[in-house]
């Protein structure tokens, strides 16, 4: 039975002058999961995906505030993955 690593990560990342805390799951090779909470308390699901060389938000809509951040976020993703 081959062993597969669990890999999940917690980041803040200042997106509009506010941190925000981004909890990481990744899944197979080229998906993370991620949940963070939006301005009301609500918690927001979505996805990223390894398209070419960078990570791009999948799935449902996401807010403008998230979707125009995806650098951020896709950031923390590579730093982490680089140790």
């Amino acid at each position: 039975m081959p062993f597969t690593k669990n890999i999940a990560f917690t980041r803040l990342i200042k997106i509009n002058g506010r941190l925000r805390e981004f909890n990481f799951r990744k899944r197979g090779e080229i998906f993370y999961d991620l949940d963070t909470n939006d301005e009301r308390g609500n918690r927001l699901f979505f996805k990223m995906e390894k398209q070419e060389s960078n990570w791009k938000a999948s799935g449902t809509e996401l807010p403008v505030w998230l979707s125009d951040n995806e650098a951020l976020i896709s950031d923390a993703i590579v730093k982490e993955e680089q140790g």
